[in-house]
């Protein structure tokens, strides 16, 4: 059935109708709003520093060591500097000092250009505020279309930043994209295996929609990216995860057979399962079903939706931290980590068909994520948590002030 359903969806992609509405918390927006506040302070106090010619946000600010094979002595990586300028760009109507930080992290992005030119971001920066000696003037294609979309979002906020998101755009087109309309894992992956593979997380399909509506002669091209990505991995997701909807964290073989990647092809043994880079897919595509109620979203993440309730019996706290493509989960996973609980709380505001039981899980998501304490966790999962949140209070993107 759940085949059936994905099937009929992918042979359809530019004839589905509007998705249903979001769901949200039935906690009062007022206390969301309130434990966002209070998360934001405490992020913020923790992770936002000033240096090194702007802002930036540091990932061992809560002195837990920087992975992602970053260098030992990390201030940051772009991934990190993408996701601080969202959440100011979209914490701006509560917090006044917002746009004067957002404007200090756009000079820190200025200030480290990639290896192959502006628009792009050196996804590595050390403690002498360098980028780091062993690869860190590469981009990372995540960090790029975050930042791209943060500076879209803040010049349609506040203006001024229009020139500096046509350069990121145009940049990443040029050299994050891959000739059959894939991003790829950065600019420095053009040879080799590398060349013809993607990460799911770099899929964002409300980014590129926003970029279609934006990018003038090149909306066409970003539309075209954007449905080739529902494509791709949708049928990745149909042919190796019928019943979960689950993506790897890397797919190769691109153009002609894409399939997940292997173990240990670029990260981890967790490659080619649903583990720490594709975690944040699910809430990809919840972005898209808020900002423009895309059915493709919305189907999509119903799947993923019974999966997880069912897979959890509606305990967020019985989420494991990767697993299989089919669901099962190795035997060295845990649970209930950040990072993972405000991925599938951001992802419930699709449901999946059962009105009531989806309302009390994306309360019991809310609440756990929630009461999870920032000393807990480090960069990775707070600022996920963070992010999440953010849609949850229903704060994400309020558009022009």
């Amino acid at each position: 059935m759940i085949r059936t359903v994905l099937t009929l969806l992918w042979l359809s992609l530019l004839q589905l109708p509007l998705a249903a509405a979001p769901l949200f918390p039935s906690q009062p927006q007022s206390d969301r709003l309130a434990a966002l506040d209070a998360f934001w302070a405490g992020w913020k106090q923790t992770y936002l520093r000033t240096g090194c010619g702007g802002a930036y946000v540091d990932t061992s600010g809560d002195e837990k060591p920087t992975w992602g094979g970053s260098a030992t002595d990390t201030l940051t990586v772009s991934e990190a500097h993408g996701y601080g300028m969202l959440a100011l760009v979209n914490m701006a109507p509560r917090d006044p000092a917002a746009q004067a930080q957002f404007a200090a992290m756009v000079s820190f992005y200025n200030a480290h250009p990639a290896g192959s030119g502006a628009g792009l971001m050196a996804w590595n920066q050390t403690r002498d505020c360098r980028d780091a000696a062993d690869g860190g003037e590469m981009s990372a294609t995540d960090g790029d279309l975050d930042t791209a979309l943060a500076l879209y979002l803040a010049d349609r906020k506040w203006g001024g930043y229009r020139q500096a998101f046509d350069r990121a755009q145009t940049a990443i087109l040029e050299r994050d994209v891959t000739e059959d309309g894939m991003m790829r894992l950065g600019d420095w992956a053009v040879e080799g295996a590398y060349a013809h593979a993607s990460r799911s997380s770099d899929f964002m399909p409300a980014s590129f929609a926003a970029f279609a509506g934006a990018a003038g002669d090149q909306s066409a091209r970003w539309s075209a990216i954007q449905d080739r990505g529902y494509r791709v991995w949708g049928r990745i997701s149909e042919d190796y995860a019928e019943d979960t909807g689950l993506v790897p964290d890397f797919l190769v073989g691109l153009p002609d057979k894409p399939r997940p990647a292997e173990a240990f092809f670029l990260e981890g043994a967790g490659d080619g399962q649903f583990s720490w880079n594709a975690l944040r897919f699910p809430w990809r595509l919840s972005l898209d079903f808020l900002e423009t109620n895309d059915a493709r979203a919305a189907a999509h993440l119903k799947v993923i939706n019974r999966w997880i309730r069912k897979a959890t019996g509606d305990d967020p706290s019985q989420i494991a931290t990767s697993c299989r493509l089919d669901g099962s989960i190795p035997e060295d996973q845990s649970t209930g980590a950040a990072a993972f609980i405000a991925i599938f709380s951001a992802a419930a505001i699709a449901g999946s068909g059962d009105l009531e039981g989806d309302q009390r899980w994306i309360d019991a998501l809310w609440s756990a994520l929630a009461a999870i304490p920032i000393e807990d966790e480090d960069y990775y999962g707070n600022t996920l948590k963070l992010l999440a949140m953010i849609e949850l209070a229903g704060l994400w993107d309020e558009g022009p002030d």
